[in-house]
C-alpha cells in the first residue's frame, strides 16, 4: 500500500509497534492503561530468572561451560528486565512521545515538501523495524528448534540454553519438559518484548532526522523571505518566520533532553549487557562451537551496533542544525533579528547527546572501541585456557 501522507504511514507503523507490546500487556496507548495477565505472566518469568539464576550456578558448578552460557543469556534477561521496567514504570513518557510525534506529522501534513521528507523518514523507519523483528525471530526460532534438532539428529534431550527452574532435575521427565517449555515462553517474551523495544527507540531517535529536515525546509524559507525582503522596512514575513524557526528549534531541544533523561538507565544497561553477552558468548564460540552461540553473538553485535548508529545520528543531525543556521543568510537581517537568530545559533552548538552513563558518547567510534576491547579480552581468556 503506497503512502501520500506521513501520518498514515506513522499510525500504521505505530499499530504495528503496539501488536507487539500487546503480546506482553504493554500495550500502553490503551486509554487508562492498566496491566493485565499477559503483563504479570512476562513479569513473573523473567523475575523468576534473573533472582533464580543462583540455582542454575549451583546446578552447574563444576562445568564452567554452562555456567559461561549461563551467564551469556543472563546478561541479556537483565537487560530485558529493565526494558519491561521502563515501559510499565514511565508509561506516560511513551504516550507523549508518541502523542508528540503524532501532533508533527498531522502539523505538516499540508506542507508538501516537509510531507515528503517525514514521509520518507517514516518510510525507512519502518524498514528498519521490520529488520529488527526479523534477527530476533532468526535468533529465538534457532534457540527454540535446539532441543527438536538434537533430539532428531541423535537422540539426545538437550534444553535450549544453559538455565534451570529452581529446584528441578532436566533428568527427570517432567522436570525437562517443564524447563523447555518455560524456555519456549521466555524466548516467546524475548522476541515479542527486543522486537518491541529496539523499534521504539529507533522510532524516536530517528523521528528527530525528520524534525530537522522540517527545520531546514524552513531556514531556507526564512532566506527567501530575506531575499525578497532585502534591507526594507517590511520585515513582518521575516519576523514570522524567524518566531517558527525558534519555536521548532525549542522543539527540538527539548526533544533531545527527554530522549537522553529517559533513556539514560537503558542506554548503560544495554551497552554494559550486550559487552558482556558479546564477550562471553565469543569465548564460547571459541571453546565449544556451539551453533546457537554464533546466533546470539550476532544478535548482540547488531544490537550493540544499532544503539550506537543511533546516537551517531542525534550527533549529526545536531551539526546539521548548526550548519544550516551558520549558512543561513543571517547578514540580511537586522539587528534585533540579528540578536533572536544568534541565540539560535548558540543553542546549535550546544546541543544535547545521548552516552553511555556520561562516560562515552554513544556513536559508531565508541562502538568499534568497544569491539577492540571485547576481542582483546576474548583473546586473553582463551590463552588461559
Amino acid at each position: 500500500m503506497k503512502f501520500t501522507r506521513s501520518i498514515d504511514l506513522y499510525i500504521v507503523n505505530l499499530n504495528w509497534l503496539r501488536w507487539w507490546a500487546n503480546f506482553l500487556g504493554l500495550d500502553i496507548t490503551e486509554a487508562n492503561y492498566k496491566g493485565n495477565i499477559r503483563t504479570y505472566v512476562a513479569m513473573t518469568a523473567i523475575f523468576i530468572y534473573v533472582f533464580g539464576m543462583w540455582y542454575t550456578v549451583w546446578f552447574y558448578w563444576a562445568n564452567w561451560i554452562k555456567l559461561v552460557e549461563a551467564a551469556t543469556i543472563y546478561a541479556l534477561a537483565c537487560q530485558g528486565m529493565v526494558k519491561i521496567y521502563t515501559v510499565y514504570r514511565y508509561h506516560y513518557f511513551f504516550v507523549n512521545m508518541y502523542a508528540r510525534l503524532e501532533k508533527f506529522h498531522r502539523e505538516q501534513t499540508q506542507h508538501s515538501k516537509n510531507n515528503a521528507s517525514l514521509l520518507s523518514n517514516i518510510h525507512r523507519i519502518r524498514q528498519v523495524s521490520k529488520l529488527i523483528s526479523l534477527q530476533y525471530s532468526l535468533m529465538c526460532a534457532i534457540y527454540a528448534l535446539t532441543p527438536i534438532a538434537v533430539y532428531l539428529y541423535n537422540g539426545e534431550k538437550v534444553l535450549c540454553f544453559g538455565y534451570l527452574l529452581p529446584f528441578t532435575d532436566p533428568d527427570i521427565p517432567l522436570h525437562y519438559f517443564l524447563n523447555v517449555a518455560y524456555q519456549h515462553y521466555v524466548l516467546f517474551v524475548a522476541w515479542a518484548g527486543f522486537s518491541a523495544s529496539e523499534s521504539v527507540i529507533v522510532l524516536f531517535v530517528a523521528s528527530l532526522a525528520g524534525y530537522v529536515d522540517v527545520l531546514k525546509n524552513t531556514v531556507d524559507e526564512m532566506n527567501e523571505c530575506l531575499l525578497r525582503a532585502g534591507y526594507g522596512n517590511d520585515r513582518k514575513e521575516v519576523r514570522e518566520k524567524l518566531l517558527e524557526i525558534a519555536r521548532l528549534h525549542q522543539r527540538v531541544l527539548e526533544y533531545e533532553q527527554d530522549l537522553e533523561e529517559r533513556y539514560y538507565l537503558n542506554n548503560w544497561v544495554q551497552v554494559f549487557s550486550d559487552v558482556f553477552t558479546v564477550t562471553s558468548a565469543l569465548f564460547h564460540c571459541l571453546i565449544n562451537q556451539q551453533f546457537q552461540m554464533y546466533a546470539l553473538t550476532l544478535t548482540a553485535v547488531m544490537q550493540l551496533f544499532e544503539l550506537c548508529l543511533l546516537g551517531t545520528i542525534l550527533s549529526v543531525k545536531n551539526e546539521e542544525i548548526e550548519s544550516v543556521f551558520y549558512n543561513s543568510l543571517w547578514y540580511l537581517m537586522n539587528r534585533s533579528e540579528q540578536k533572536t537568530f544568534l541565540i539560535l545559533f548558540h543553542k546549535s552548538q550546544h546541543a544535547i547527546e545521548m552516552t553511555v552513563a556520561n562516560m562515552a558518547p554513544l556513536s559508531v567510534v565508541t562502538y568499534l572501541a568497544i569491539l577492540r576491547k571485547i576481542y582483546a579480552v576474548s583473546m586473553m581468556l582463551l590463552s588461559l585456557c
